[in-house]
């Protein structure tokens, strides 16, 4: 990546300078000045200060652009902003052209610098056109490898999405779930009917859940609790009221986003991999973060003895954050809490 940006950095300084030397040339050339004016204005410092100008303002619109980038999907939906983006680039140009030619007048201290002639306004016209050509083609270079690196990360995030679809199938809700839910509702039909009922729908809750979550990436963070409170409801028949879940997620948060199964990953390695029972309960805490905008997942380590930690489940779900949207999530272990810090998204 360095190596890529320091390969564009030196393709740009190359692009303006040789922009500058065409625009400098052609203006000192064969606009109306004399053949003195231009044997002074031909030397090495004139082109040195031409070169310094042009890649001041070259850079500078690159700078701009890098930041008009991070609003893209802005300019997607309002196209009119990104016709104005470019008539803007053409009319700076344009005024690059007259600039240079202005301050070659004003150097040479001839009468009416500001002053455009037919000829040199003819011969701005023709470098002006040539130039949006030459800027075009570097546009749509650059839109080309954006284009590709688009396409490789679409293609990652397919594969990261069918992993994360079996993962979740075959892993996070694996036969033993199913099992020990089956189970539990025998017992409950056997000694509390009413009861039975409830987890039935629950269970079906979480389950329709899960079948309709792998057809999308993201979901809002209401719908993710909904569900959560189904899947810590089944627990908590199971294994009693040792696990509750402190939820302190603010209202106005809840139409934000977070891939599927995300809460449902956090919730399931905590009863995985510590004890849990009336002498052991286990309180689950949901707490956001205006600081870094982060939702995060804490608990108190009571860690099982012979359970492995393989931290595939962690690791998928950062690979799918930053294929989504080029964010990190935050683990902190620090020996008495465990805490999973996940970025809210708004797409």
């Amino acid at each position: 990546m360095a190596m890529q940006n320091k390969y564009n950095q030196f393709f740009n300084f190359f692009l303006f300078s040789g922009l500058a030397c065409f625009s400098y040339l052609s203006l000192v050339l064969y606009t109306d000045l004399t053949p003195q004016h231009q044997k002074i204005l031909i030397s090495f410092l004139g082109f040195i200060s031409v070169v310094f100008i042009f890649n001041l303002v070259g850079f500078s619109l690159i700078f701009i652009n890098r930041w008009l980038k991070k609003s893209y999907l802005f300019f997607i939906k309002k196209r009119n902003k990104l016709i104005i983006n470019c008539i803007l680039i053409a009319a700076i140009l344009f005024f690059m052209n007259y600039a240079t030619l202005t301050i070659c007048k004003v150097l040479l201290e001839l009468p009416f610098p500001f002053v455009l002639s037919s000829p040199g306004l003819r011969l701005i016209m023709i470098i002006w056109l040539v130039e949006i050509v030459i800027v075009s083609l570097s546009i749509m270079n650059a839109f080309y490898r954006q284009l590709v690196i688009l396409h490789e990360k679409t293609m990652k995030l397919e594969e990261s999405s069918i992993k994360a679809q079996y993962t979740a199938l075959q892993n996070q809700l694996n036969p033993h779930f199913l099992f020990n839910s089956l189970n539990t509702l025998i017992s409950e039909i056997e000694y509390n009917p009413e009861n039975a009922v409830v987890f039935t729908q629950k269970l079906s809750d979480v389950y329709r859940y899960i079948l309709k979550s792998q057809e999308q990436g993201l979901v809002t963070l209401r719908n993710e609790l909904e569900f959560l409170d189904s899947y810590i409801y089944l627990h908590q028949v199971r294994l009693g009221k040792c696990i509750q879940l402190e939820n302190k997620i603010p209202p106005t948060l809840l139409n934000k986003k977070i891939p599927s199964l995300t809460l449902q990953l956090l919730i399931e390695n905590v009863i995985k991999h510590n004890i849990i029972n009336m002498e052991n309960p286990m309180v689950i805490h949901l707490d956001y973060s205006d600081k870094d905008q982060t939702l995060s997942v804490r608990n108190k380590i009571k860690l099982k003895k012979n359970v492995a930690k393989s931290g595939m489940g962690l690791k998928n779900l950062s690979a799918r954050y930053l294929l989504i949207c080029n964010l990190h999530i935050t683990i902190i272990d620090d020996s008495e809490y465990f805490t999973v810090k996940i970025p809210l998204l708004n797409e």
